[in-house]
């Protein structure tokens, strides 16, 4: 429980500042955003300002039970770390969706269109830079068949994926310069053109 302190306290954080903003929100919140950064779906406001702390704490149960189901659960030890520190940048991330979407209810400023892009691709440069350390398992990293199949083409296609996952999240960060209808199409973009090499790559290891 000890390495996962910040969490819980992250957590514990979530459902007080919820129920202090609930006196504050209006009946209908707001907890979905289109492409245009306009809010599109609605919600009565204690559903809504406790949708982020049940999300959080089930994705966190979730991502902590996982290795345990694992068939190659001894990996985990071997990248316990790189794994660790994942899980505290994503529950900040969510945190801070949180609190964005909170603080837009309340009345405050808050473009959700710009906060999204420039925290997804944080997440994605985290990742590369530990990806490389990251040992053949069935739920984190690079699971293609190719580097399911054989270590040697999971180590390749990790080293690559590092490089490509930074690159990634620096141009996700990039598109908050775009119109805001063409942020999250560029978005896509990124994550399908990155996703799609690094698949072909896997396999191309593979053949090798």
């Amino acid at each position: 429980m000890k390495k996962y302190l910040f969490i819980i306290i992250l957590i514990a954080c979530s459902y007080v500042l919820s129920l202090l903003a609930i006196p504050f929100l209006p009946d209908e919140v707001a907890i979905h955003w289109n492409v245009a950064g306009e809010a599109d779906g609605f919600t009565n406001k204690w559903w809504g300002a406790l949708l982020f702390p049940i999300f959080l704490s089930g994705i966190v149960a979730l991502v902590i039970f996982l290795p345990k189901l694992d068939p190659r659960k001894e990996n985990y030890e071997k990248f316990e770390k790189v794994y660790r520190i994942f899980l505290h940048v994503f529950v900040i991330f969510l945190f801070g969706l949180h609190v964005v979407t909170l603080a837009y209810n309340i009345g405050f400023h808050v473009q959700v269109d710009v906060v999204v892009p420039i925290g997804v691709g944080v997440l994605f440069v985290v990742l590369g830079n530990y990806m490389p350390k990251i040992k053949s398992n069935y739920f984190f990293g690079i699971r293609t068949p190719w580097t399911l199949e054989d270590e040697e083409v999971w180590q390749k296609t990790h080293r690559v994926g590092g490089k490509v996952f930074v690159m990634m999240g620096v141009l996700i960060m990039l598109t908050v310069f775009a119109t805001s209808v063409w942020r999250f199409t560029f978005l896509v973009i990124i994550v399908l053109v990155g996703t799609m090499y690094l698949f072909i790559q896997s396999y191309i290891f593979s053949r090798k």
